[in-house]
C-alpha cells in the first residue's frame, strides 16, 4: 500500500508503512518511441546508492498497441536489476491522430475557424498532431478514460503489480498539461477557443459561478448572454494578456527626444496591463474556465485510478508558476481545486530552465507549503544538467566539469531537503548517461543517507517569512507582469535573501493550521474578495506581522457590485490611502537620502524597482523576448496617506514608491513596483525580527535542522544561526564549531556546502 502520511510534521511517501525520503529517479530508456535501451548496471548502481522508486514510461493501448509490451520489458529489466524497486508508470493520455481527425469539435479552434496542426513531443511519443486536442474536452476524457482504465487493469494483473505504487498522469505539451505555445497566434488577429468542447466547459464553469442567466448578465453587462450558450470573448479582449507588453515596450511610432511621451497602449478593452474588470469581466471568466478545464481533466483521470486502486498514489504535472505562458497555458489556474480533492496525492514540475549555472539557483514552480498544509506532496523533476550533456546544452547550462556537476547536484538536493519537498533525478539522455559516474553514485548514496536522517527528526521548518501567491491573479494581468512579480523573483532573488521563505496561496490565511510568520510578502495577490481581504488582515493582526504588498495588491474585487477595479480596494487591504495614476510609467526608484531603520544598509544611489541581473541559461536566451524587457507600471499606484511614511520615490514622477504605515495590529509596507530585490526583502525582514543567516547575496536554503549555502562569488562567507548549534558539514563529515552562533568559511564560486545543525 502506498500513501501520503504525516511524518514528523510534514507529509511523506509511505509504502507498506515505511517512509521513503528523496530522491527517486526517471531514466529515459525509449529510443525512437518504440525501442527500450536499458543499462542494467546503471540501475544497479543507482539502487546501491539508495534510489528505490522509479518512474517508467507507459502509454495506453489506445495510443500504442505495444504499450504494455514495452512497459513490461522495462519493468522486468528494472526488477531483475533491483528486486526491491518500486514503480510509478507515467501514462500518456494523448489521443491518436485518427481520433483527432474524427473529432474536430474536441480540438482547439480559433476565432477564424482554424485548428492548426502542432508538433507534440514527449519522452515516448513524438508526432505531428492534425490539431491540438482540447485538454478540457469531455469526449477526450471519456475515450482516454476508457483507455486508461483498460491499460491500468492490465498493469494491475501483472505478476509484479505489488511493486507498482502509483500512477502519473501525462497529457499536453511534454506531458505537462499545457497547450503548446506555438498554437497561439495573437499577431494574426485570431484568438482561442471557439470549439464546441470549450463551449461546454465554459458553460459548466459559468453555471457553477453565477447560477442563473440573470446573474451572468448583470456581471457581464450583456443582456444577451446565457449560461447555456455564453459568447466567447472576441480577439480584442485578449489584448491585456501579452499584446500590451509588446506595445508597452516598443512604441508604434519612432521616438525622438523632442517628442512627447507616447500615449499608453490600449484598444479600449484593457485597464493598463489588466483587463477592464468593470466592462470586460467575461475575458477573466474565459481564462479561469480555460485553466479549470485542464484541472477538471486531471481530476477526472485521477478519480478513475483512485476508484480502481485506492491504495495507489496518483499525481500529474500541473500548477506551474514559471517557464510557461501564465495566461494561455491552461495549466496553473486550478491548482487549489486539485489539491483540495481526495483523488490526487502529488503534483510535479521541473525547475525553471534558467539560472541553473554554478553560482545561480534553480527557481521552482509550485507553492509547496500549501501542498503540505493539505497533506499533499510537491515533487520536483530534477533534470539537473551535468558534464554529460552535449556541447550545445553544456554551453547553455554552463556546467563544464565534474566539480561543477557535483556542486550543482548538492545545491539542488540541499534545496529539496531544506524546503522539504520530494524530487526525482531525471536523466533525459537516451539510455541514461547524465549521472553515470562513480563520483555521482557516491554523492547520491551520501545524499540518500542525509535524507533518511532528515526524515527521522522534527521536520517543521520554523521559517520567519512567508511568500503569498494567488493563482486567480495569474489570469488577471499581463504575462510580463507575472514574470516580474513571481517568476523573476523566485528564479533570481528569493534564494539570495539570506533567510528561508515558506510559500502559500493567500487562501490559506484563513486556515487555523497555517503557521505564524513575522513577515508576509504578498507577491501577486491582485484579485481578492471582501471575505479574503478580511481573512488576510485578521491573520496579520493575530501574528502582529509586517506585511509587504507588491504593486497593486487587492486592486480587484471580483464581487464588488459597482466598481471591481479601484485603488480603494488596495486601501481596504493595506490600510494605506492610495491613488491610481492611469498611464504607463517607469518603475525605477531610489531610497530617501536619509537613513531609515526599516531599510538600513540599502544603497541610496542604486536604482531599484527593475530586474538588474543577467538572465542566464537555456530558454532565457531564445524564448519569450517580452520577458527580457524592463518592468513597467500601467497603471501606477502610490500612497497619498498623510499618516504613512514614504521610504522611496519613483524617479521619473516623484510619486511615493515605498510607503509604510502602522495599521490595526500589523505594519503595512506598500511596494509600488512589480519587481522587488532580495536586499530590500532582507532589510525589511531584519526590521521585522526575522533571522537572517547571510547578508552576502549567495544562494541559501535553510530550515530548523539544515543550512545549504551555494557561493555566487569566491571569498569568505559568514553564516549566523538563530541559536547555539554545532554545525556539521554533511559531505566533509566535519564540525565547524560547537555551540556557536556564527561561522566564517572560505568558498569558491559555485561551491556548495550543507550543514546539519545539531543543537548544543
Amino acid at each position: 500500500m502506498a500513501e501520503i502520511k504525516n511524518l514528523n510534521g510534514r507529509p511523506a511517501i509511505f509504502i507498506d508503512g515505511k517512509p521513503y525520503p528523496p530522491m527517486m529517479a526517471t531514466i529515459r530508456t525509449m529510443k525512437e518511441c518504440s525501442e527500450i535501451i536499458f543499462d542494467e548496471e546503471y540501475f544497479k548502481e543507482l539502487s546501491r546508492a539508495g534510489v528505490k522508486i522509479y518512474f517508467l514510461i507507459c502509454d495506453t493501448l489506445w495510443l500504442k498497441p505495444n504499450a504494455i509490451e514495452l512497459f513490461d520489458y522495462e519493468a522486468r529489466k528494472l526488477l531483475e536489476a533491483i528486486p526491491d524497486a518500486y514503480i510509478v508508470p507515467r501514462i500518456g493520455l494523448h489521443p491518436t491522430n485518427e481520433w483527432i481527425r474524427e473529432n474536430p469539435d474536441e480540438c482547439i479552434r480559433f476565432s477564424d475557424g482554424s485548428s492548426p496542426a502542432v508538433n507534440l513531443f514527449t519522452e515516448s511519443y513524438v508526432t505531428d498532431l492534425p490539431a491540438h486536442y482540447a485538454l478540457h474536452s469531455s469526449k477526450w476524457r471519456e475515450d482516454a478514460g476508457k483507455a486508461l482504465r483498460e491499460t491500468w487493469e492490465i498493469l494491475m494483473k501483472l505478476p509484479y503489480s505489488d511493486r507498482i505504487i502509483g500512477c502519473f498522469l501525462a497529457a499536453g505539451g511534454t506531458s505537462e498539461w499545457y497547450y503548446l505555445h506555438h498554437v497561439h497566434y495573437p499577431d494574426k488577429g485570431i484568438s482561442l477557443d471557439h470549439s464546441p468542447a470549450f463551449k461546454r466547459e465554459f458553460s459548466k464553469y459559468l453555471t457553477e459561478k453565477y447560477g442563473t442567466d440573470e446573474a451572468l448578465q448583470r456581471a457581464w453587462k450583456m443582456p444577451e448572454a446565457t449560461l447555456k450558450d455564453p459568447p466567447i470573448p472576441e480577439f480584442e479582449k485578449h489584448y491585456f494578456s501579452d499584446m500590451v507588453d509588446t506595445d508597452a515596450a516598443i512604441p508604434k511610432e519612432r521616438m525622438y527626444t523632442y517628442k512627447p511621451v507616447p500615449p499608453p497602449p490600449g484598444n479600449g478593452t484593457n485597464r493598463g496591463s489588466f483587463p477592464d474588470f468593470d466592462k470586460n469581466i467575461d475575458i477573466y471568466d474565459f481564462y479561469r474556465a480555460w485553466h479549470h478545464g485542464t484541472a477538471n481533466s486531471v481530476l477526472h483521470f485521477a478519480k478513475i485510478i483512485k476508484e480502481m486502486t485506492p491504495d495507489k498514489l496518483v499525481g500529474a504535472f500541473y500548477g506551474s508558476q514559471g517557464c510557461i505562458g501564465f495566461v494561455r497555458s491552461g495549466s496553473n489556474g486550478g491548482t487549489l481545486k486539485i489539491l483540495d480533492s481526495d483523488c490526487v496525492d502529488f503534483l510535479a514540475a521541473p525547475g525553471v530552465y534558467e539560472n541553473r549555472l554554478p553560482g545561480g539557483c534553480e527557481g521552482q514552480r509550485e507553492v509547496q507549503d500549501s501542498f503540505a498544509l493539505r497533506n499533499k506532496i510537491y515533487i520536483v523533476e530534477e533534470d539537473t544538467r551535468t558534464l554529460a550533456e552535449n556541447r550545445y546544452f553544456m554551453d547553455k547550462c554552463m556546467i563544464y566539469d565534474m566539480q561543477d556537476s557535483i556542486n550543482v547536484m548538492k545545491r539542488e538536493f540541499g534545496r529539496t531537503i531544506c524546503e522539504d519537498v520530494q524530487a526525482w533525478w531525471f536523466d533525459q539522455l537516451l539510455g541514461g548517461k547524465r549521472y553515470r559516474y562513480p563520483e555521482m553514485y557516491e554523492l547520491i548514496a551520501k545524499q540518500q543517507r542525509i535524507a533518511e536522517e532528515a526524515y527521522s527528526i522534527d521536520r517543521n521548518k520554523r521559517s520567519d517569512i512567508a511568500l503569498i501567491f494567488d493563482e486567480e491573479s495569474m489570469q488577471s494581468i499581463s504575462f510580463q507582469s507575472t514574470v516580474d512579480m513571481v517568476e523573476l523573483f523566485r528564479n533570481y532573488e528569493m534564494a539570495r535573501i539570506g533567510a528561508p521563505c515558506d510559500q502559500y496561496y493567500h487562501n490559506d490565511m484563513s486556515d487555523p493550521n497555517m503557521p505564524s510568520y513575522k513577515m508576509y510578502v504578498f507577491m501577486n495577490c491582485l484579485v481578492l474578495t471582501e471575505e479574503e481581504r478580511r481573512a488576510i488582515r485578521e491573520k496579520l493582526k493575530k501574528d502582529g506581522a509586517l506585511a509587504v504588498w507588491i504593486y497593486a495588491s487587492g486592486v480587484v474585487d471580483p464581487e464588488h457590485p459597482e466598481t471591481r477595479f479601484s485603488a480603494e480596494h488596495i486601501e481596504e487591504l493595506t490600510g494605506i490611502k492610495m491613488k491610481e495614476e492611469y498611464g504607463k510609467y517607469d518603475a525605477v526608484y531610489r531610497w530617501n537620502g536619509e537613513e531609515d531603520p526599516m531599510v538600513e544598509g540599502l544603497d541610496r544611489r542604486d536604482l531599484y524597482g527593475k530586474f538588474t541581473r543577467r538572465r542566464t541559461m537555456m530558454l532565457a536566451a531564445t524564448n519569450d523576448p517580452v520577458s527580457r524587457w524592463d518592468t513597467y507600471l500601467y497603471p501606477l499606484f502610490h500612497s497619498v496617506d498623510p499618516d504613512a511614511k514614504n521610504l522611496a520615490y519613483f524617479l521619473t514622477t516623484g510619486f511615493p514608491a515605498v510607503s509604510v504605515k502602522e495599521c490595526d495590529g500589523f505594519t503595512s509596507v506598500f511596494h509600488g513596483s512589480k519587481m522587488i530585490r532580495c536586499d530590500t526583502v532582507r532589510a525589511l525582514a531584519r526590521h521585522a525580527g526575522c533571522h537572517i543567516y547571510s547578508d552576502s547575496d549567495d544562494v541559501l536554503y535553510a530550515n530548523h535542522n539544515y543550512v545549504t549555502l551555494h557561493a555566487s562569488s569566491s571569498g569568505k562567507k559568514k553564516l549566523r544561526f538563530n541559536r547555539p548549534v554545532s554545525p556539521y558539514e554533511v559531505y566533509e563529515e566535519k564540525y565547524y564549531g560547537e555551540g556557536v552562533t556564527e561561522i566564517e568559511v572560505d568558498m569558491y564560486l559555485g561551491e556548495t556546502k550543507m550543514w546539519r545543525l545539531y543543537d548544543k
